[in-house]
């Protein structure tokens, strides 16, 4: 293996003047992006500069920024556009971050954040009173040519910090090996191709966007359609550039389900979408399957590994038209993606590793990541002496092969003894006609240990209160009574991860003043 950015510099030299990125109405060819690489690695390389962070939403002036960073030998920081200055600050320091790629809007708070951080300029998309230099100002100033620079498979491609729910977010440590597997088998499991046409509305700073969205497309040859996440723009995009494929969040799903006329807008270029991050709530997923076209499927990954169980469209080796969507079965995630990885599973009571059933999912190859940035403890910990690392994802293996989610090892609450499953109390809940979203978490109790709450976004007309939701629950019939909610709390939103998950440790934060401490009577 190499620097990975060859594999993109190969489709430069076969189709250089077909489009490549279309962002915001503009379309732009691979030369074109090609050039504007090759001029920021100038830049980077004539700076002496080893990493990059990049905190921008969706857009072109991201993957100019990322693919100049490796052409120079450099790595990339993408830093989520979700965190607050305190965290901006934070990654900055930690990662050791030179520069950071910023649009003028928000260049003010990423110099407030900067400021006593390692970093040297900050580079915006338009002009700012805050910046050092402007992209454009780089791009005019520097040849469009550039030999990349040789990497080793196990020299870093970027640094990717997880989202976190409570205190600091952790950085992972991707290789060129690392992403050139992952990249590589997403590309054979899709079947993708010069024909390829995604729609990439994950974020690009995070796996869902990059890695899984934006470069195995760009790696095939294809187009990749980018829009910074609205359901309109989502309907409007399919509609005008017909995309044959869309990877994309739980929360966007339910966005899918429940846009009001669907039916404006041409959907049928649209083969499947690919569904990850946070697992579908019942009725969003009843309401895709009823009112679309396209074939749904879901997938399971993580930061740490990529993409590690899905469905590939057709038959692996095999070309027929008729069998150029993935199948799917209700509920499961796929099934293992082709031999990037390694995987067991271990018994949660034994700790035996087993074939089938429920248990830990360990995991052990080449696209998994090389460890957490400056956290060699956590990093320590979180792998087995026999080198296998812990996901905390407990996953059920059948008889087929087929692999189903069922929780995180940490998700389970215990309240008065027994084990009660948040997912179990939300599926519920989100039956009711009135409830539009739901996240179950837990506050600490006196007599109970933890004591089970419910975070509730209602339809804007809904009247519902908290009595009548307790009760729901009580009479629903798909309830124990000691998984129905002591207490309610109604929300205009629920905390998001970028990928769509709720952290149920941020409620459990937000809310924990108001933990009860009486006892039950």
């Amino acid at each position: 293996m190499a620097n990975w950015i060859y594999e993109f510099e190969r489709q430069v030299h076969n189709r250089g003047h077909e489009i490549a990125i279309i962002y915001n109405g503009q379309s732009k060819t691979y030369d074109q992006l090609n050039r504007q690489a090759s001029s920021f690695a100038n830049w980077v390389y004539n700076n002496n500069l080893k990493r990059i962070a990049m905190y921008v939403p969706n857009c072109y002036e991201f993957y100019i920024a990322q693919f100049g960073t490796l052409k120079a030998g450099a790595s990339g920081v993408p830093v989520n556009y979700m965190f607050a200055e305190d965290i901006i600050e934070y990654v900055l320091k930690d990662s050791g971050s030179e520069a950071i790629l910023v649009h003028s809007e928000n260049a003010e708070l990423v110099a407030s954040a900067a400021k006593d951080t390692s970093i040297k300029y900050i580079i915006t998309v338009g002009e700012s009173p805050y910046a050092d230099i402007t992209l454009n100002e780089i791009l005019a100033a520097n040849e469009e040519t550039f030999s990349s620079l040789p990497k080793n498979d196990d020299d870093m491609f970027n640094i990717t910090y997880t989202s976190g729910t409570t205190g600091r977010p952790k950085g992972v440590i991707k290789s060129h090996r690392n992403m050139s597997v992952h990249i590589d088998n997403l590309a054979h499991v899709w079947k993708l191709g010069p024909h390829s046409k995604w729609l990439c509305a994950g974020p690009v700073y995070h796996t869902s966007g990059l890695e899984s969205s934006s470069l195995p497309v760009l790696a095939s040859g294809g187009t990749v359609i980018s829009i910074k996440w609205h359901v309109d723009k989502f309907f409007e995009h399919v509609h005008k550039y017909k995309p044959d494929a869309v990877y994309v969040a739980g929360s966007m799903m339910v966005d899918i389900a429940n846009y009001e006329h669907p039916e404006k807008w041409d959907l049928s270029s649209l083969k499947f979408v690919c569904g990850g991050g946070a697992p579908m709530n019942e009725t969003a997923f009843n309401k895709i399957i009823n009112r679309y076209d396209f074939q749904f499927t879901e997938r399971l990954g993580m930061t740490e590994a990529g993409i590690i169980f899905v469905y590939p469209v057709g038959k692996p080796g095999r070309y027929n038209p008729r069998e150029e969507l993935p199948y799917r079965i209700d509920g499961s995630c796929g099934k293992p993606l082709y031999n990037q990885i390694n995987f067991r599973l271990i018994d949660l009571e034994t700790g035996e590793v087993k074939e089938t059933g429920e248990g830990e999912l360990q995991l052990k190859g080449d696209s998994l990541f090389k460890g957490y940035w400056n956290l060699p403890e956590l990093t320590k910990n979180s792998f087995t002496d026999d080198g296998w690392y812990r996901t905390g994802d407990i996953i059920r293996i059948e008889e087929d092969r087929h692999v189903y989610h069922v929780r995180r090892k940490d998700e389970i609450i215990i309240s008065g003894g027994e084990n009660v499953s948040p997912r179990a109390i939300e599926n519920a809940v989100l039956k009711h006609e009135d409830v539009l979203e739901a996240a179950v978490f837990a506050l600490p109790h006196e007599r109970w240990g933890q004591e089970v709450c419910l975070a509730v976004v209602t339809k804007q007309i809904s009247t519902l209160n908290e009595e009548e939701v307790i009760q729901y629950c009580k009479t629903t019939g798909r309830l124990a009574r000691y998984e129905v909610p002591k207490r309610i709390f109604f929300r205009d939103s629920l905390p998001k991860t970028p990928t769509g998950s709720v952290p149920r440790k941020k409620l459990t934060e937000e809310y924990k003043n108001l933990a009860q401490v009486v006892q039950e009577n």
